[in-house]
């Protein structure tokens, strides 16, 4: 008779012990998102306590207000990850695309009128100022979150206001090459720079860019830049494009809206993570959105004047269903914007 050694009831770690007690197999999304953040090690950027990029996320990261007992609890409610963000805007680029090649071939930049283009070349070509104030404040959210949940938001975002920019820029030199006398092109600086219904939204953006602590930063940008923003240039500026026959560029910014969108439910399910995690942090939230109302306020009402058509909604129209969509979406995590 042989001698067996009895088989060990132990059972080694699994591949997803990282994730703790999770009570279920991880998720693709999970996997490929779960504690990717090199900054939160022991030694945060493997480098020295004193260096420049350790004592900066000491101070506008690690010092911020908000409490939070376990930062990878979060989710986000699309799931994305590298693969399905890739896959999905590949098909939204295509279907772009197709777009832009079937508007051509008709030649409808030819046949675009006055007023058309006087309201392209003040409120839409300018916009990639716009956009790319928006990618340099969501890499920056992304650079210092705390959570590879939270950064791949960002990352994404980022990656959004990118296609933004190369879209704004086709389209700028689509309409310079067919009306060259109409300042596509080049007076686009001298609209964000100089004329005064810019100057509240480019302040804005730039007062945004000096929020270096993390908290504060993601609230002027998704709660309050980007929201209004892309209300007023992406819902707002759409519906004025097409009523001044400007299909293909109301066609565009209606699918760029998509995006804005999933940066909306992200942010949203941000706040309610953040406030679960600590009611207290609603509090800090409410400070930092308190702070930031008046300019959200100016950016509305400038921006309003910029994107109002003869045939279109009047600046007083567009401010109020800006306004009233700002507040909705706020309203909706709990949180409350000041009136004029």
């Amino acid at each position: 008779m042989t001698n067996k050694t009895p088989r060990s009831r132990s059972r080694g770690l699994k591949t997803w012990s990282a994730f703790g007690n999770l009570g279920r197999r991880p998720t693709e999304y999970e996997v490929l998102t779960h504690n990717m953040n090199h900054t939160t090690g022991p030694v945060p950027l493997e480098m020295g306590p004193d260096v420049h990029g350790n004592v900066w996320l000491r101070e506008h990261r690690d010092s911020m207000k908000l409490t939070v007992a376990d930062w990878d609890a979060f989710r986000d409610p699309d799931t994305v990850t590298y693969g399905s963000y890739v896959a999905d805007q590949d098909d939204q680029e295509t279907y772009v695309e197709g777009l832009i090649a079937q508007f051509d071939g008709e030649g409808s930049d030819e046949t675009l009128s006055d007023e058309a283009l006087t309201l392209l070349v003040r409120a839409l070509t300018p916009t990639r100022y716009v956009a790319h104030s928006q990618q340099m404040l969501s890499a920056y959210v992304q650079q210092l979150a705390i959570s590879s949940y939270v950064a791949n938001c960002a990352a994404f975002q980022t990656a959004d206001q990118l296609r933004r920019v190369q879209l704004t820029a086709y389209r700028t030199t689509q309409l310079q090459l067919t009306h060259p006398e109409r300042g596509f092109g080049t007076a686009e600086k001298e609209f964000w720079t100089e004329r005064p219904d810019w100057q509240p939204i480019r302040a804005a953006f730039e007062w945004a860019l000096v929020e270096f602590d993390w908290d504060r930063a993601f609230v002027a940008t998704n709660l309050v830049t980007k929201a209004i923003a892309d209300q007023l240039f992406l819902v707002q500026l759409r519906r004025q494009t097409a009523r001044v026959g400007a299909r293909l560029d109301s066609l565009i910014l209606e699918n760029l809206w998509r995006d804005s969108l999933r940066s909306q439910r992200w942010s949203a399910a941000l706040v309610e993570f953040l406030v679960t995690a600590d009611p207290g942090n609603l509090d800090v939230l409410q400070g930092h959105l308190s702070e930031w109302s008046a300019r959200g306020n100016e950016m509305i009402g400038a921006g309003a004047r910029i994107v109002a058509s003869p045939s279109g909604a009047s600046a007083d129209e567009i401010a109020s269903a800006v306004r009233q969509d700002w507040h909705s979406f706020l309203d909706s995590v709990g949180l409350r914007a000041e009136s004029d």
